[in-house]
């Protein structure tokens, strides 16, 4: 993160990491590649160079280094950190809403403005997460906090008190 800012490249390897964190988590293929022992560092190299050929040179680099120390396995940490880094170097809070339905525009100015107080920041990127799961209400996701408001946590509760009453 250092030399990224250094170079001046701090939102590009950034993009960079995102698109890292995503193909590494969302692609079975690519994450069993990342974790196989057998396969050997410069077969993985090669593959890692064709899928991130788009990204930055310092990204390239990044990937090639984490190869060569035989720590492939650990490229989704790596990425993931780098992106909490960013954020917090940029004083951004990713919050993950998850709601029966899917949050109007006004409901989200709602928890985020009722957030800002929350975690004494302005700016707050809320992620709405649509799980039919809660019933109703929301469960709020940021940092390692949670606040589950839901209809479901509350039906649990009931349940416990009718059961041990």
């Amino acid at each position: 993160m250092d030399l990224a800012q250094e170079k001046s490249k701090n939102e590009a390897v950034y993009n960079d990491m995102l698109v890292v964190a995503d193909l590494a988590q969302n692609s079975p293929e690519l994450k069993q590649l990342l974790r196989n022992p057998i396969i050997s560092g410069s077969d993985k190299l090669k593959v890692l160079s064709k899928v991130f050929e788009s990204t930055d040179e310092l990204t390239k680099r990044f990937v090639e280094l984490v190869v060569e120390r035989k720590r492939e396995s650990a490229l989704v940490e790596m990425a993931l950190d780098y992106i909490r880094r960013y954020d917090a170097a940029k004083g951004l809070t990713k919050v993950v809403v998850r709601s029966a339905i899917a949050l109007d525009d006004s409901s989200l100015s709602d928890v985020k403005r009722y957030l800002k107080g929350a975690v004494n920041q302005d700016d707050i990127q809320i992620e709405n997460i649509v799980d039919p799961s809660v019933i109703g209400g929301m469960v709020i996701q940021f940092e390692d906090k949670l606040m589950d408001l839901s209809v479901a946590r509350e039906l649990k509760e009931i349940r416990k008190q009718l059961i041990y009453n």
